[in-house]
């Protein structure tokens, strides 16, 4: 799980970069995140234990929200003059809400829909490890 949130918060990071300097949301890059999260997940996992199948997709929830926060709070301090930490702070869920409604277009909201069962399906969170044994 420590593994998932490093991971979350690093793909955040290189979300916000990329955002900044293309100056757009970015949605597809959910799915980026999701892979990323779900794969180390499931590469760095003891062979011996299961991770929860929660881990993976709550994981690229948070990342993609926390990440769309940021973006969200970076135009509202771009466009009304405000300091950027004052705009992560102040601006409220309505507000939020409403200009992620104005920016994304139907396709990236499917975009970001589809990033935490991607992350669920690559994390192989649901599947036991069945080991055979040698005769």
């Amino acid at each position: 799980m420590f593994i998932s949130l490093l991971a979350g918060l690093a793909m955040m990071a290189v979300w916000f970069t990329l955002s900044l300097r293309l100056q757009d949301a970015l949605a597809w890059f959910g799915l980026v995140a999701a892979a990323d999260i779900a794969l180390l997940e499931r590469w760095t996992r003891h062979p011996e234990r299961r991770s929860p199948a929660w881990v993976a997709p709550l994981a690229t929830v948070a990342c993609a929200v926390a990440s769309l926060w940021l973006i969200t709070a970076l135009s509202v301090s771009q466009a009304g003059g405000f300091d950027f930490r004052d705009s992560i702070h102040q601006m409220g869920s309505g507000l939020f809400a409403q200009l992620l409604q104005l920016r994304l277009a139907p396709q990236e909201w499917i975009l970001l829909a589809a990033s935490p069962p991607l992350a669920y399906l690559l994390a192989d969170a649901g599947r036991l490890s069945v080991r055979r044994r040698s005769p």
